[in-house]
């Protein structure tokens, strides 16, 4: 309960960081296009190097001239026209098998009447528009949406996509209310906006959240050889005033605090990437599963902890670009540690599997037979090879790097293990189990 309290603690601190209209912003927003690099350089002048950590979040996530800030009509993120597409905005093949994953799992838990269904970052809205599509389809009346994001400009587009019109620009709570904005679906769902998971109202919850840890700050550690101390990787500037990588001059208080014993112990690694945010998250959607109950998926690019060369990048126009050329004006991102995630939760009151590979999930869980019933309803043949396109993107390279990752009470574990081992989709992923035999009937 100490470490749920400190990781309550540290992402409200953040959160109300990135939501604050500093002095420093104010400068910035006055200033002409390169501002915020401007005022890395700036600050990096006056008080040193800062971290990897410390870039992205400000790069990423400062209002207004952050890189979500900045979506628009003429400024897209995600999709054809972005720099990046998401599985959602790839095919509705992919919101359609997690909203029958989400109504299948539901289901096996037994949970009768209001339900929360709860999006982290959101994007566009398309997933949360796709998993309420289908629930409607199987008739589920009891679901309430909860969007948790932290950029204004995405929530614009989000009320968009969901409700058809903007109720409001105004995203300052009132006194005694814990969302951001309400409104209403299309449908008649209620849905409302949150900056932060501790705001959600209590009760059952199905969380989802897909390409939402890559986008949270990383630490890089580094060392030359194994016998090294480790240091951090930092951002400061060469001769000219211009962002470059420097690193620490040895260990600091993240790489005594954050680097775990079984990293320290791998002589065959010479980097590591933390991102203590998402460890945050983890305890959070553990703590409010294990008291209410729920469950939870997150879908990741990642890998279960193996990997060995740094991840940290960049992204403009669909190319991988160098993450200090511009920011403010790319996307950032790292691989998710997901290995790193299960360590974390290792005695939780919660049941994990996974991480098992996009492509695993998503043929168990029967993509192949939705993509043939649509091809046979749909009638044009260039819809047909539309279809047949963005599966093949979603189950190839996307269905290898992106993984899946599931969580569940402890409670439920022994139930999950009845009906099969695992979660639709799971099985063969780490902490499945093979499935209980009945037991002998007397003769």
């Amino acid at each position: 309960m100490l470490l749920a309290r400190r990781s309550r603690f540290a992402l409200a601190v953040v959160s109300r960081a990135l939501a604050s209209s500093s002095a420093s912003e104010a400068v910035v927003d006055a200033a002409p296009p390169n501002a915020l690099e401007r005022f890395l350089v700036d600050k990096i002048r006056v008080s040193g190097p800062i971290t990897v950590a410390e870039y992205m979040k400000t790069a990423v996530a400062s209002s207004s001239v952050g890189y979500y800030g900045k979506h628009s009509d003429d400024k897209k993120v995600f999709g054809e026209k972005g720099d990046f597409i998401t599985a959602p905005e790839l095919t509705q093949l992919f919101g359609e098998m997690i909203g029958i994953w989400c109504y299948h799992e539901l289901g096996m838990t037994g949970h009768k009447g209001a339900w929360n269904l709860v999006e982290c970052g959101p994007g566009t809205g398309q997933l949360s528009y796709d998993l309420l599509r289908v629930l409607e389809k199987f008739g589920e009346k009891d679901v309430s949406l909860h969007l948790v994001e932290a950029s204004t400009a995405l929530i614009d587009a989000q009320e968009e996509t969901l409700c058809g019109q903007k109720t409001s620009n105004s995203t300052a709570p009132k006194e005694g209310q814990t969302w951001l904005r309400a409104n209403q679906t299309t449908t008649g769902v209620p849905v409302y906006w949150y900056s932060n998971i501790d705001d959600l109202p209590d009760g059952f919850t199905v969380f989802i959240a897909n390409e939402f840890l890559d986008a949270l700050p990383v630490h890089c550690f580094e060392q030359e050889t194994a016998k090294e101390a480790w240091s951090e990787r930092y951002i400061g500037l060469d001769g000219k005033n211009r962002l470059r990588f420097v690193r620490s001059k040895g260990e600091n208080i993240h790489t005594k605090g954050l680097i775990p014993a079984e990293i320290r112990a791998d002589t065959s690694r010479t980097s590591w990437e933390c991102a203590p945010d998402a460890g945050v998250v983890m305890h959070q959607v553990a703590d409010r599963i294990s008291s209410h109950g729920g469950f939870a998926l997150f879908i990741d690019y990642g890998h279960d902890g193996s990997r060995r060369e740094p991840s940290f990048r960049a992204y403009s126009k669909h190319k991988q670009v160098d993450p200090l050329s511009a920011p403010g004006e790319i996307d950032l991102t790292a691989d998710v540690d997901f290995g790193h995630l299960r360590r974390l939760l290792e005695g939780a009151p919660v049941a994990l599997y996974g991480p098992h590979s996009q492509r695993e999930f998503l043929a168990q869980l029967g993509i192949g037979v939705r993509l043939r019933r649509l091809i046979e309803t749909c009638g044009e043949r260039g819809k047909q090879e539309e279809l047949i396109k963005s599966y093949n993107m979603l189950m190839g390279d996307m269905g290898e790097r992106f993984l899946a990752m599931s969580i569940f009470p402890k409670t439920l574990q022994p139930i999950i293990q009845r009906r099969g081992g695992a979660p639709a989709g799971f099985n063969g992923a780490p902490g499945a189990e093979k499935p209980a035999e009945d037991s002998p009937k007397e003769e």
